[in-house]
């Protein structure tokens, strides 16, 4: 399976400026409104459910990929490629959620539950949407790696 962008590729901190670029700094991790990291369990559910588990964060990361994006255009014009990448990880995400979809409907399994917006994914002040982007950036990479790992136990001779 192709492995789509990770946090550090999408978000670039380079653009960010100090404290983000500097070695040992480890910022807050901020709640996201809508969104969650995999829990740990995560690889113990059956796999419809897991899929179903995907598709609902795959559903989420678009609009709040958008609204760091928006923030970003805001606090780096310039940064052409870090914008394009945001773009392309929210395409990317719709494209994988529907895929998952496409799979779960093979299954027979029951629809997910009505997609939940985020509320709010804006932050106050340019260090706070600095840290929130950096955020969904790393969920956007741990539910594309999730949701890869997840699909791949549908493949003949993948994990079981």
């Amino acid at each position: 399976m192709t492995v789509i962008h990770g946090a550090p590729a999408v978000c670039q901190v380079q653009h960010q400026g100090d404290p983000f670029g500097l070695p040992g700094f480890s910022p807050p991790r901020l709640p996201v409104a809508g969104l969650s990291a995999p829990a740990p369990g995560h690889a113990r559910l059956p796999v419809p459910e897991q899929l179903q588990l995907d598709a609902g964060a795959l559903a989420a990361l678009p609009p709040l990929l958008e609204v760091v994006r928006r923030r970003q255009a805001e606090l780096n014009p310039r940064a052409l490629r870090l914008l394009r990448r945001l773009e392309d990880a929210a395409r990317q995400a719709r494209a994988l959620g529907a895929a998952v979809e496409a799979v779960l409907a093979a299954l027979g399994a029951e629809p997910r539950g009505p997609r939940l917006e985020p509320t709010s994914a804006s932050a106050a002040g340019v260090f706070p949407a600095k840290v929130l982007g950096l955020r969904v950036c790393g969920l956007y990479s741990e539910w594309v790696s999730r949701t890869e790992a997840d699909l791949s136990q549908l493949v003949p001779g993948g994990p079981a």
